[in-house]
């Protein structure tokens, strides 16, 4: 399927996701809730009028990150995939990465249809800090985040059964592409994706740790 199918689908069910998150967990009242002990009344109002006003945003916004997510992973599997072949010059375009890192983007989705289910009909009694505290399939969820510094937060939150299904995913659509032994495309993905994955984890502990 055309890579512009495939993100305009993802995009939508983003969006649509995004929305009932907000209905289905009262996102409005949360935020009031959360801003109601630093901010007075009429703070908060111009925070609430400032979303409306953007409200669009999220519309423009969820295709190009998904395409520029999708983008990085595809030009480390590509890198990956070139380093592992120099000798034998096997040239594949990067539409084709592409490809592969935007169909990988569907298991992402399941993370938010999760906090969706969890919060909405199973730990209906949360905060704002625990939905975004929270995620699903996590080593967090084994752990007391509370007592967890901020910066170490992300990096654990990553280590997470839907990342692990990820890398299964790009190391599947890598071997249909090459047509090669499946454990090869799966260290490929783990040398390629997972240096590119560190380099980002690393930044934003590093920006987090700056911010506190």
């Amino acid at each position: 399927m055309n890579n512009l199918y495939i993100l305009f689908f993802l995009s939508l069910f983003s969006i649509l996701l995004g929305y009932l998150t907000g209905v289905i967990l009262n996102m409005d009242e949360l935020i009031i809730n959360s801003l109601t002990e630093q901010f007075t009344s009429t703070q908060i109002q111009g925070v609430i009028e400032s979303q409306e006003k953007w409200a669009w945003l999220p519309y423009v916004i969820i295709p190009l990150f998904i395409l520029l997510r999708s983008s990085l992973v595809a030009t480390c599997i590509s890198v990956g995939h070139y380093l592992y072949h120099i000798d034998d010059m096997v040239s594949i375009k990067f539409k084709h990465f592409l490809n592969i890192a935007i169909k990988a983007e569907v298991v992402l989705l399941f993370v938010g249809l999760s906090k969706l289910v969890w919060f909405g009909f199973i730990d209906t009694n949360f905060t704002l800090e625990d939905l975004q505290q929270f995620y699903p399939l996590s080593i967090t969820n084994f752990l007391d985040v509370q007592n967890i510094d901020t910066w170490l937060l992300y990096p654990l939150q990553t280590l997470n059964l839907f990342e692990v299904i990820y890398w299964f995913a790009l190391a599947y659509g890598l071997f249909e592409l090459v047509k090669g032994k499946f454990w090869k495309s799966f260290q490929i993905t783990i040398v390629s994706y997972g240096t590119g994955l560190v380099i980002w984890v690393v930044c934003i502990m590093f920006f987090t740790l700056n911010m506190s």
